[in-house]
């Protein structure tokens, strides 16, 4: 059994605003106001529209960053009108995000940059074989990977070990975490394949 393991003591709840602040869509370079998710592991990259007027013509944002493998990687993000849009790379670390082909029309659109709720502690297929609730859990904790719910620890939840089978319980796409409040928990999961294996 090839593991690893991720702590998450922080709230994985959405953060639309984590790595760019509103501002207006450009091509070009925007700042960055954070490089990294609020919580440990990784986390899906969404761009938030907003229409000036009547809607830009909104082209794409490329977000480069390096995944939970180490590897640096790219994903090309298509705005949604008035809307949200998420990335597929789960992202430990942002190194940049540029824009292309936006083009203005009756105002200047804003956008923000942010991360999805959740945390990844796995950002490919693999296995989950425990969580560990080290200290009595205030929020439910809902366990889940591309396709579906895996499982729920409920709020109040006592400490101890909770595993998933000799052989553990396959996810696929990624695995991710979701919890509303600071609970402290370790997620106990197949490493994360590097890129192109």
């Amino acid at each position: 059994m090839a593991a690893t393991y991720i702590g998450v003591s922080a709230s994985t709840a959405a953060a639309p605003t984590r790595l760019v602040t509103s501002t207006n869509m450009v091509v070009g370079a925007y700042t960055l106001a954070n490089t990294t998710p609020t919580w440990q592991g990784g986390g899906l990259v969404t761009i938030t529209h907003t229409a000036v007027g009547a809607a830009d013509t909104l082209g794409t944002i490329a977000v480069v960053g390096v995944d939970l493998a180490g590897n640096t990687r790219t994903d090309t993000i298509t705005p949604i009108a008035s809307s949200t849009a998420t990335g597929v790379i789960p992202f430990k670390s942002i190194t940049s995000i540029t824009g292309a082909g936006w083009v203005i029309n009756a105002g200047n659109d804003t956008i923000t940059v942010g991360f999805a709720a959740g945390a990844i502690a796995c950002g490919t297929d693999g296995t989950l074989y425990a969580v560990v609730v080290n200290a009595t859990a205030a929020a439910t904790v809902v366990l889940s990977d591309s396709t579906r719910t895996i499982g729920t620890l409920k709020a109040s939840i006592a400490e101890g070990a909770y595993n998933f089978g000799i052989a553990g319980c396959d996810f696929t796409g990624y695995l991710k975490v979701s919890t509303t409040s600071t609970n402290d928990i370790t997620v106990v999961c197949s490493y994360t394949r590097p890129s192109g294996i």
